[in-house]
């Protein structure tokens, strides 16, 4: 392939990113379908644009089975998503992003990341199992509501945690750089 035609490929493809992006973040068209894989670079910078302090952006990594995403929803201030299971029909798990959240009441867990401080706040125990989780780092945080019916909670709570990612902002920096010849607005 001739040097100019990668260029031209390059740049029109800059651009449909470019304009996706503003569209949906002015409000103009919604951006619906899959949730980003952690593989997705170009969905992924949707949602960095999203909160373009947060130095970690969620994705999804491998969903177990009997779990499905939906409702990506990426707009100026933040990125939601939803993760429901099978074995706990209609009460999906929210994942949020946004620049900070209110950990108040909320007890230190390990971290998942380097530079992450992690949170759990439990609202219930019985008759159901709900709360929030929360992943905190420099220019942002993901937020994780859920609500289970007790029995299967640990199961469930561990299979959501496995499947969200945090996604180094750098990083992808980097591979939209190297791979796309695009830059990240900051």
């Amino acid at each position: 392939m001739r040097p100019r035609t990668c260029l031209r490929r390059r740049l029109a493809l800059l651009a449909v990113v470019a304009l996706g992006v503003a569209a949906s973040l002015a409000g103009c068209t919604s951006i619906s379908g899959a949730v980003p894989g952690c593989g997705d670079p170009l969905r992924l910078a949707i949602i960095a644009q999203s909160v373009p302090s947060a130095s970690y952006l969620p994705c999804l990594g491998d969903l177990p089975q009997g779990w499905e995403a939906s409702g990506f929803d990426p707009s100026r201030g933040g990125t939601t998503f939803l993760l429901d299971s099978d074995r706990s029909p209609g009460r999906p798990v929210t994942v949020e992003l946004t620049a900070t959240c209110w950990t108040g009441g909320a007890s230190p867990t390990p971290a998942p990341a380097p530079g992450v401080l992690a949170y759990t706040r439990l609202d219930s125990v019985r008759p159901r199992f709900a709360g929030r989780l929360y992943d905190v780092f420099p220019g942002g945080c993901v937020t994780y509501t859920f609500d289970f019916a007790t029995g299967s909670q640990i199961a469930l709570t561990e299979q959501f945690e496995s499947a969200v990612r945090l996604y180094p902002r750098q990083q992808l920096r980097f591979v939209l750089k190297q791979e796309l010849g695009v830059e990240l607005n900051p």
